[in-house]
Formats: C-alpha cells, structure tokens, sequence
C-alpha cells in the first residue's frame, strides 16, 4: 500500500517532467562535490609527499584525483538507473540491496580501469609515464573505497528520489480527476498544471507540456505523454477544458493535440488537412474545427 497525502496516493513514479529535472540536479550537485574534493584532495597529497620529503608537481595529483572523481562522476547515471529497477523502499529493500552489493564489483572495476587508463593516456600526452603497478594486485584497494562511494551515491539518489516524489505528491493536491460539472468547467480561472493518471495499478502524475495528444476512446481518453499511453475516464471536451485551450486545441472529433507539438499542418481530401506532430505521427484535422483555429493556419503559413 502506498502513503497517503490528503486524498492523493504517494505517487511510485517520478512524472516524466520531474524526471528530468531531478536528473540535472543532481548530476549538477555531484559534479560540484567532486570537484571540490578533487581539487581538496590533490593538494592533500602534495602536502603529503612535500611533509614526507618527496616533493611532486601539483599536475600530478591532480590528474590522479580529477581521473578519479570524474569517472565517478560519469558512472552516476548508471547508478541511478539501477535504483530506478530496483529501489530502496521499505517493502522491497531486502531484494533490491543483493543487486546494488553485486553492482559494486563492475562499478569498482570501470572505475578502476577508466581512471588508470585516463592518467596513462594524459602523462603520455607529457612524454611522463605512468605506472599503477599490477591490475589485480592493486584493485581490492580501490574496491574498498569504490565499495563505499558507491553507498553514497545511492543515498545520495535515493534522496533526490524522494524529495521528486514529494513534489510530484505535492503537486497532487491540486490535481481534479473527475470531470467539473459543465456549467463549471468553462469558469475554471486556471488550467491543471498536473494531471493524474493510473496505469498497471501505478500512478503518474503528468505535467501537461508532456503530453503530445489525448484521443477518444469510447468513455475513455487516451493521453500520449513522452513516448507513454495512459487511459483516463474522462470526455475529450472535458479534459480539453481542464487542461486549457490556450496550450491545447480539438482539432478531431476524436483528438485535442498539444499546440506546441504541432510541427506541420498539411492540406488532405475534401478541404480536410492533416497534422504532423513532432514525434513523427499524424492526425486527422476536420475542416469543421478550422475556424476554431485559424491561429494555427497562420503560423503554420
């Protein structure tokens, strides 16, 4: 069972716009972190050798470092997607954490392997030869350190996680999933920015600027939203008004687009035309909507 908020369902799923948005922060949190303990770090060492009467160039240390914490850095994404298949939660944790300890020993070994070969390649590039001494030897040392860094990052993942999910909760109270009654739904002073839809006994919570086309089907709709279908009870001409006209348009008996994915509008038989949207695909456009939007017949032009 999932955490109630209000009279909203926790929703299990990031909507495809937070989505997105977590991901940017948090690659650009991580690249701030690593960064500055690279930088912390290299002068750490220098410090080091020059106490222990080994002076190096700072250039070094910093190769070793910036190798290092930047291959970490490009291994995040593939932690994250990992989460995403088997998350941390409170039901599941005892079957998801065996795949997060195996996911360590490739993690470490990538690591390991891409550092060293990025410190080879840049003392090369100096006419310096750099030397990490036997592979196998070496590797159960940056495997203790990669072991934990990698239980940092999923915290660290999992925290965005969360905190994307409350806003997408959040954002959820405001979310209306029954039709208005008809002589409120033309009063609405403001469009849904969320929209909450079920599928697979799941809840997503859309925003609207994702959602490519809704069609009719029956006493249903169907939103296509980021590559995702999604039936809905609801009527097209209800939906079409809670989502506002001014982002959407009916331009079908059986279809309202999203204004902004409109890449053309094509002359068809009988005075009809057809629309190409930008993922590629097309739709009917009846004459009898064309006065309603005659706009789009002048950008289009």
């Amino acid at each position: 069972m999932s955490r109630r908020i209000g009279l909203i369902d926790t929703p299990k799923e990031l909507s495809p716009s937070t989505a997105r948005k977590i991901f940017v922060w948090q690659m650009a949190f991580f690249a701030a972190v690593l960064t500055l303990s690279a930088i912390d770090n290299a002068y750490t060492v220098r410090a080091d050798h020059a106490h222990a009467g080994d002076p190096i160039e700072l250039w070094r240390p910093m190769v070793w470092e910036s190798s290092s914490h930047l291959l970490t850095w490009l291994l995040i994404p593939a932690v994250s997607w990992l989460l995403i298949r088997f998350p941390i939660t409170r039901q599941h944790w005892w079957r998801s954490l065996p795949t997060h300890v195996l996911a360590t020993l490739p993690f470490s070994l990538i690591h390991t392997g891409g550092m060293v070969l990025m410190r080879q390649l840049v003392y090369r590039a100096v006419g310096a030869r750099y030397d990490f001494g036997p592979f196998w030897d070496n590797w159960p040392y940056e495997y203790r350190k990669d072991f934990f860094t990698y239980l940092v990052i999923l915290g660290s993942l999992a925290a965005f996680r969360v905190y994307g999910l409350w806003r997408d909760s959040h954002a959820a109270a405001g979310v209306v999933q029954a039709t208005p009654p008809a002589g409120s739904m033309r009063a609405a002073a403001m469009p849904l920015d969320r929209l909450l839809v079920r599928k697979r006994n799941r809840e997503f919570i859309l925003d609207p600027a994702d959602i490519d086309r809704i069609d009719a089907d029956g006493n249903y709709v169907v939103v296509h939203a980021a590559g995702e279908t999604y039936r809905l009870r609801d009527s097209l001409e209800g939906l079409l008004v809670r989502l506002g006209e001014q982002k959407f348009a009916r331009v079908h008996r059986a279809h309202v687009v999203n204004i902004d994915r409109i890449r053309e509008i094509q002359p068809w038989d009988h005075g009809d035309y057809r629309i190409l949207l930008e993922d590629g695909s097309f739709l009917n456009f009846s004459r009898r909507y064309r006065s309603r939007l005659s706009h789009l017949f002048r950008q289009g032009s």
